[in-house]
């Protein structure tokens, strides 16, 4: 009797009016003393299906609420703004990734004038950098040699032309080591 007597009391309880609920979440108006924060974790299930058992993996997302104090701050007067500086024209620079045995270059081609180069060395072994422009027989432009991991900047005035790069340790350039950088306009 007493199971039917819990019974009646959940139904009537369940039948009388209940207090209007407003939906809590980061879209509420309701919740303005609150800053919500997301949250997420994977989730994974060993299900059975067609006699076998997989995994599944889910996401399952939540949000929390963070108090923020209610008592109304008095804002100070933001300072006036910095004038915007005037943009800098872009620099002319060329990136070289040296690995075993190759080298990648950032960009093609640059323009005549200053050129920073900067050489980083992602490969295990020292590398350097020698540029020269195809057919002059002056002495190479260089950047000294770079341990691994390690980067070297220079700064060069690149006439136009086509320039030759190269790694000049040994064997390094027989086994690919080159590149070829175009300075035009």
């Amino acid at each position: 009797m007493t199971g039917a007597v819990a019974l009646v009391l959940a139904l009537v309880a369940s039948l009388a009016p209940q207090p209007a609920r407003t939906p809590i979440g980061p879209d509420n108006a309701a919740a303005a003393d609150c800053a919500w924060q997301r949250h997420a974790k994977r989730v994974v299930k060993k299900v059975r299906r067609h006699g076998k058992i997989r995994r599944v993996v889910r996401r399952k997302v939540w949000w929390s609420c963070v108090p923020q104090a209610t008592a109304p701050v008095a804002a100070a007067p933001a300072p006036p703004a910095p004038p915007a500086p005037e943009p800098e024209p872009e620099a002319n620079r060329l990136g070289v990734a040296a690995r075993e045995f190759y080298f990648v270059l950032s960009r093609p081609s640059v323009k005549p004038g200053t050129v920073m180069i900067e050489l980083n060395n992602q490969g295990e072994d020292p590398h350097n950098l020698n540029l020269q422009l195809e057919g002059d027989a002056g002495e190479p432009l260089q950047i000294p040699e770079t341990d691994s991991e390690e980067r070297n900047v220079a700064s060069f005035d690149l006439p136009a032309g086509k320039y030759k790069l190269w790694c000049s340790l040994p064997e390094h350039e027989e086994k690919g080591m080159a590149a070829t950088l175009q300075v035009a306009e």
